[in-house]
């Protein structure tokens, strides 16, 4: 009686150690990737984002909780290596932003279609348009008004 009282305290122990654990390391199947794309006249943006392994595609588009994309942050510099903004358009699965866009194939490891990232309001940066096609740099000055500072058409991604 002593033993098997002993034995199930045991398991109790045990199993409540495993269902800790599981809750504060986080899981195996997340996977980053950064990203860079330089402009024209030299302006570079660089990024690093963090989503599960399992996911077929990542596709968020606008504010609100995402399905599989855990964070985004980008850096924006200027021709001189010199940092302009940086921006945590994801974090904890919740991306910021109205005009955030951003798509992702896990399978080729590549960014695809229509992005926006960064700021969008007046005294930010951000990147817009479409990946193999043209990206713009644009910045939103004071008033309110887009100008677009570089473009080219490269993004280039790679696993960490």
């Amino acid at each position: 009686m002593f033993r098997a009282r002993n034995l199930f305290k045991l398991a109790i122990v045990i199993a409540i150690a495993l269902i800790v654990i599981s809750i504060f390391i986080p899981s195996a199947t997340a996977a980053t990737q950064t990203f860079q794309w330089q402009g024209a006249k030299g302006y570079t943006v660089k990024g690093v984002f963090e989503y599960e392994r399992r996911s077929p595609v990542i596709s968020q588009k606008g504010a609100g909780q995402t399905e599989n994309l855990q964070s985004l942050k980008v850096n924006f510099y200027d021709p001189a290596n010199k940092l302009i903004q940086t921006y945590n358009n994801v974090t904890d699965g919740l991306a910021k932003g109205n005009y955030f866009e951003f798509h992702f194939d896990p399978t080729t490891q590549k960014l695809m279609g229509n992005i926006d990232l960064g700021g969008e309001v007046a005294g930010e940066t951000y990147l817009k348009g479409t990946v193999e096609c043209e990206l713009s740099l644009i910045e939103v000055d004071s008033s309110g008004k887009e100008h677009i500072i570089d473009r080219d058409f490269s993004l280039a991604a790679s696993s960490n």
